[in-house]
């Protein structure tokens, strides 16, 4: 009897540290379970052109033409958050250059030793239409 108790004991404390365990795992903030990039994008290029990017798992579509992608990696950085992927053999990278990840930009890196400065091709936001040129002040350090 004294052997079933402290088996039912061990077993119910088990169960709770696996408990807090998993609670804590999942509530970490770790943007690599969460996937900022998929989703439709309202964008806008250097010229002004507005248009929209989706993109899933295997596939990015810019305006009504689809490609394949592949995410590379998901990297945090200066305390920016980026996505690297890869088109057709070039490299580019998408940032999220504020907490609030329906705010990104995407730039085809000039250099392979650092992700985060090359020349930005879109502007963009899943919620509202963004403007290039402000972005560009905003995020790049342009004038």
């Amino acid at each position: 009897m004294r052997k079933t108790k402290f088996y039912l004991v061990v077993a119910g404390l088990l169960s709770v540290f696996l408990m807090i365990l998993s609670a804590c795992s999942s509530s970490t903030g770790n943007h690599a379970n969460t996937n900022y990039l998929q989703g439709e994008w309202k964008v806008q290029t250097a010229n002004g052109q507005n248009s929209t990017i989706t993109f899933d798992k295997d596939n990015v579509t810019v305006g009504e033409k689809k490609f394949a992608y592949k995410q590379k990696s998901v990297k945090t950085k200066k305390g920016l958050t980026y996505y690297k992927i890869e088109q057709n053999g070039e490299d580019y990278s998408v940032i999220f250059p504020e907490k609030d990840k329906n705010i990104a930009i995407m730039i085809q890196p000039t250099s392979s030793k650092d992700d985060l400065y090359g020349t930005m091709l879109y502007a963009m936001n899943k919620k509202k239409q963004p403007n290039y040129k402000q972005y560009a002040q905003k995020y790049m350090n342009t004038k």
